[in-house]
């Protein structure tokens, strides 16, 4: 038995914590019980699209939806479990992350929904997000003489 707190545990503590910190900044602090965690995801831009690869592991492709709320917002949500049915013993620790998941992107500009494209292999969801084509010009405005 030890007197002192043990203070490192390792990544999933400071992963925890972080989360944790996420959920006070959203409103959540006070809830022990958060209705849906944020998987990690990576985005990149490219010339023609946004790319998100986000870990989703043991979810199943009918676990996952996708939808846009407004022209700029994706929205990526859906459920996860893992067994818990143990035939003997009891878990002493149990650090993944289960039930509700839910991530929003809002983009710069409008994008192409029509062609956004999503694939989920080996644990990864990529998600492609086609931009739209600028059909802006720049326009000049003539100042007057009074």
């Amino acid at each position: 038995m030890t007197l002192m707190p043990q203070f490192h545990r390792g990544p999933s503590t400071i992963k925890r914590l972080l989360d944790d910190y996420d959920r006070y900044l959203s409103g959540h602090a006070l809830d022990p019980h958060p209705r849906a965690y944020a998987p990690t995801f990576d985005m990149r831009e490219s010339k023609d699209a946004y790319q998100l690869e986000g870990e989703l592991p043991g979810v199943k492709q009918s676990d996952v939806d996708i939808e846009y709320v407004d022209a700029h917002t994706i929205v990526i949500k859906g459920h996860t479990e893992h067994a818990s049915e143990v035939e003997e013993g009891s878990w002493w620790i149990s650090e993944r992350s289960t039930g509700d998941f839910r991530r929003s992107f809002s983009f710069p500009s409008a994008v192409d929904q029509e062609n956004t494209r999503a694939r989920l292999k080996d644990g990864v969801l990529s998600v492609t997000v086609p931009k739209v084509a600028s059909t802006w010009d720049v326009k000049k405005v003539k100042v007057d003489d009074e």
